[in-house]
């Protein structure tokens, strides 16, 4: 007999709870290959995955055996150049086997995590765009019927002095996105130009809501900045392809990052209810922070089991009651 969390997975997986879905009730769907199907819409379950961002010593095949053994419903891969899993890393060979370990564990590619900066040179953009393109061709190799979102933070530091720019090259992006049905995500990151739930609303409505362009959502960004995260959700939900998740602590000044439910200070289980209740059946993802990883005694089972264990635990909950 399958073991629950198997189950879990296959049944997360035939409903096609698709990475680049935006299931709130405010929201035009996505086209059909990003979009939830009625079951989905109804479905109480969200796909829980983990980033390989916290498994930098892992191959691509012993993180999807890692994530997969640890019960998680599906996997981010670490693209960007600097990674062992960029995309320009990883053979044909390499990209057929992973799809099919991927199926074979009952899992789904929730994402791509790449890095680019539209906001650094032109010459820059210029090779970002070459990468984005190669990005979509690797998510729809990976599943092509359901291609992963590929999500990216967008660098910079000053936000007025930025947001036309972004608007400009962004509009670079739209046009690859659409030529391959592969949805984009931008995230608001601390510290960079553009770090607001509100700022990325802007953006996309100056691209006039491309279906091909969304936000990727990280409350640990929005905490101690007098941002609820009620609030915070309803300003995403509409733009919203997925949500990062990990703690955050503040310590003299300066925000640190833990992994979920260390430090206590963001509620899952909010979080978790809000979602359900929007009928958003995006990814949410554990994305373990360098901040933790880079520890000298950083061990990744651990930290894949401790997220799951909170996660699962605020996510299951099915009386909203307890949620707040």
């Amino acid at each position: 007999m399958q073991s629950p969390e198997v189950s879990r997975r296959k049944m997360i997986a035939s409903i096609g709870l698709l990475a680049g879905t935006c299931c709130s009730q405010n929201t035009e769907m996505i086209p059909a290959a990003h979009s939830a199907s009625p079951t989905t819409r109804e479905a109480k379950k969200v796909p829980l995955t983990f980033s390989t961002y916290g498994l930098p010593n892992h191959t691509l095949n012993q993180a999807i055996e890692a994530i997969a053994d640890h019960k998680y419903d599906g996997i981010e891969i670490n693209v960007a150049s600097r990674s062992r899993t960029a995309t320009e890393k990883l053979s044909s060979t390499q990209r057929t086997e992973a799809r099919s370990r991927i199926k074979d564990r009952g899992m789904m590619v929730g994402s791509l995590m790449s890095h680019l900066q539209p906001l650094s040179s032109l010459e820059q953009h210029t090779k970002d765009t070459g990468r984005l393109k190669n990005d979509c061709v690797l998510a729809r190799e990976l599943a092509p019927d359901s291609p992963p979102v590929i999500q990216t933070v967008l660098g910079g530091k000053d936000w007025s002095e930025s947001r036309q720019k972004c608007v400009d090259r962004l509009a670079d992006w739209v046009s690859i996105a659409e030529e391959h049905g592969v949805v984009v995500a931008v995230k608001p990151h601390r510290g960079h130009a553009m770090s607001r739930p509100s700022e990325a609303a802007w953006l996309l409505a100056q691209l006039g809501h491309p279906k091909f362009l969304r936000m990727w959502y990280d409350y640990s960004h929005f905490v101690f900045r007098d941002i609820p995260l009620k609030h915070s959700l309803q300003q995403s939900l509409p733009v919203m392809a997925g949500v990062a998740v990990k703690d955050a602590i503040q310590e003299e000044g300066r925000v640190r990052f833990l992994l979920p439910g260390e430090a206590g200070t963001i509620d899952y289980k909010l979080l978790s209810r809000i979602l359900r209740e929007e009928k958003f059946a995006g990814p949410v993802c554990v994305e373990v922070s360098s901040h933790v990883w880079k520890r000298p005694d950083y061990d990744p089972k651990v930290a894949m089991h401790k997220s799951y264990d909170v996660l699962s635990s605020a996510m299951d909950t099915t009386n909203s009651s307890d949620a707040r």
